[in-house]
């Protein structure tokens, strides 16, 4: 899950889920600041002219991770780990179906942001985002939500979790290309996850099937909802607890603090939009 604010509130903290989900977000904001880098060229028209030698290597540096085995490996492990444990802490919320709704209202908020974003800067800036990770994570949740309305059973939840993973998987064996262009039918293609469209995507298949499975397999490994490795509970681990703990509040605003930040380092080298 995204931190404190989409927790239940628990009597006492399972560190070690606030340690894995603190690591994945910290995991996605360096991967969201490699893309940054990787983009710089687009959002500068003087990048040619300036041709900053140390603003170069960056950017070269961003092309690189993008297009490495470790980006396209590891985004999808971070990603599913994530995913995984949002899952168990469904188990740990006393209302997710207004959790659900309030992440939707927020993921749509985002794209109307992104989109706007993007069509201000006549397509220099590649924000926009139709069905991204608040989408999924929202979508997710109610999805995981009404299966357990129909029927509360552990097995039933991780069959049907396994299933979206595996028919998410197939479609990625397809390697089926994005849309070019976006129409209302194509909408529900591109939300399941037949084929990509925009930034930041994360469809139902396969990724909705990581909050299920999670779901399921949470119930069994947290019975009581106590950690499982209290004696490891160390200052060491202090950091990435409380990335875990604020995952939601770094989500919303590491990206507008990278593109403040990139933005603010290259205005003084004499770079402009």
């Amino acid at each position: 899950m995204l931190g404190e604010h989409m927790d239940t509130k628990m009597t006492k903290r399972i560190w070690e889920l606030d340690f894995f989900r603190g690591f994945a977000i910290i995991m996605m904001v360096f991967d969201h600041l490699m893309f940054d880098l990787m983009l710089m060229p687009s959002w500068f028209s003087n990048y040619a002219q300036v041709d900053h030698e140390f603003i170069k290597s960056l950017h070269a540096l961003g092309v690189m991770y993008w297009n490495s085995d470790l980006r396209a490996g590891g985004h999808y492990v971070f990603v599913g780990l994530f995913l995984f444990i949002s899952g168990i802490s469904f188990n740990m919320s006393k209302n997710n179906f207004i959790r659900g709704l309030k992440f939707l209202i927020f993921a749509l908020l985002i794209s109307a942001v992104t989109i706007s974003a993007e069509i201000i800067s006549s397509g220099a800036m590649r924000f926009a985002t139709y069905f991204g990770i608040i989408h999924l994570y929202a979508v997710g949740t109610l999805l995981t939500y009404l299966i357990r309305k129909i029927w509360n059973n552990d097995i039933f939840m991780l069959v049907i979790g396994c299933a979206i993973l595996a028919i998410g998987l197939h479609f990625r064996i397809q390697n089926n290309p994005y849309y070019d262009r976006l129409t209302f039918g194509r909408f529900f293609l591109m939300m399941f996850g037949y084929r990509g469209f925009g930034a930041d995507y994360f469809p139902i298949a396969p990724f909705a099937g990581a909050i299920m499975i999670g779901s399921a397999l949470g119930r069994w490994m947290y019975p009581n909802k106590q950690s499982l490795l209290p004696g490891l509970a160390r200052k060491w681990s202090a950091p990435v607890n409380w990335a875990g703990r604020k995952a939601f509040v770094i989500f919303v605003l590491h990206q507008v603090v990278l593109f403040v930040v990139i933005l603010g380092v290259m205005y003084l080298l004499g770079y402009r939009i």
